[in-house]
């Protein structure tokens, strides 16, 4: 068989359906944040179907709620735009422009998805202008939908292997004001109230919290894992993980309250995700998380993250609480929203 054989396999005149090693060609993520195993490519309706089989040798499910494994919001995602990323190369014929992630909007969470499930993202493509692709997509398992998400993608061309960092070390900044105290919690009280474990703990230290706001850092450093398969040639920060970080600001914030000891907190949704910077290695983020709206087992959130004083990404994101389930508890898992 021919190397394009291989890689590319006609179905039909107007479908595609390319392989793990074709999309390593055509994507630039790669393990362990390449989310897709396959693609489909239909042409004629604009579309691209992903795969991705989930199993528990996967390196986020070490961090993310261990002994009650699920697989976390923002990767499935991170699934979807990644079949955008290889829609807009075949459709647009687009091969050398990076493709950033801009805006995510209208995202619900449906149901969990667990080690042995298959993840199928299925995304229209449903305009280009401007330097900008706009999005629809729904994921399923077994035909069922466990996301619905709108997203925008943006190309930049000829963008440097290198980007040079302006600033050296600018200051954390709250309030207009550079903080100058220690943090009041540490990453032991942290991994005291959230579950969140290595290599998906995007929190290291709180320094306010108040009635209705918590203030979090997140240390960034090319030592992490995403960057080993996120842009490897441009090492950039995912924007689906800045969610995850405001996210789990707000779930140290609202898990730290006495009365919701021994719950978790779940995503239902997020809205405005805007991406204004990219963030790279040697970046400090300044977390600012305040909650907008509260009901006893319900809440909402305005997350805004900052390095210095520019504002690089900011989301509006919508939780419940539950009842933290024993590991061996499997009851109902269809009717749970999906951990933050």
């Amino acid at each position: 068989m021919t190397d394009s054989a291989r890689d590319v396999i006609e179905t039909a005149k107007t479908e595609i359906i390319m392989d793990y090693y074709r999309l390593q060609s055509l994507l630039p993520h790669r393990s362990p944040l390449l989310m897709l195993d396959r693609v489909r490519l239909i042409p004629a309706e604009k579309r691209a179907i992903g795969l991705k089989n989930v199993t528990i040798d996967e390196p986020h499910f070490q961090g993310h709620f261990p002994g009650n494994p699920v697989l976390p919001g923002v990767l499935i995602l991170e699934a979807m735009v990644q079949t955008g990323g290889a829609a807009i190369r075949q459709f647009l014929d687009i091969q050398d422009d990076v493709a950033f992630l801009r805006t995510l909007d209208n995202v619900k969470f449906r149901k969990p998805v667990l080690p042995g499930d298959r993840l199928i993202t299925d995304v229209t493509l449903e305009r280009f202008r401007s330097g900008l692709v706009k999005f629809n997509a729904i994921a399923t398992v077994r035909d069922q939908p466990v996301c619905q998400a709108k997203f925008t993608v943006g190309l930049s061309a000829n963008v440097p292997e290198h980007i040079q960092d302006t600033d050296f070390a600018p200051p954390l900044i709250m309030d207009n004001a550079p903080i100058q105290t220690a943090p009041i919690n540490d990453i032991n009280g942290i991994m005291n109230i959230i579950p969140h474990r290595y290599p998906f703990i995007l929190v290291d230290a709180i320094y306010y919290e108040g009635k209705n706001r918590i203030v979090a850092l997140k240390n960034v450093t090319g030592n992490e894992t995403f960057f080993s398969g996120h842009f490897p040639k441009h090492p950039i920060m995912p924007g689906t993980l800045l969610v995850e970080a405001i996210a789990q600001a707000g779930a140290v914030f609202i898990l730290g309250k006495p009365e919701n000891k021994g719950k978790l907190a779940y995503f239902m949704a997020v809205e405005m995700a805007r991406f204004r910077r990219p963030v790279r290695p040697g970046d400090q983020l300044l977390i600012d998380v305040l909650q907008t709206a509260s009901r006893p087992r319900v809440g909402k959130a305005h997350g805004r993250i900052f390095i210095g004083p520019h504002l690089v990404a900011e989301a509006r994101i919508s939780f419940v609480l539950v009842d933290r389930p024993s590991p061996v508890d499997r009851s109902s898992p269809a009717d749970r929203p999906v951990p933050a």
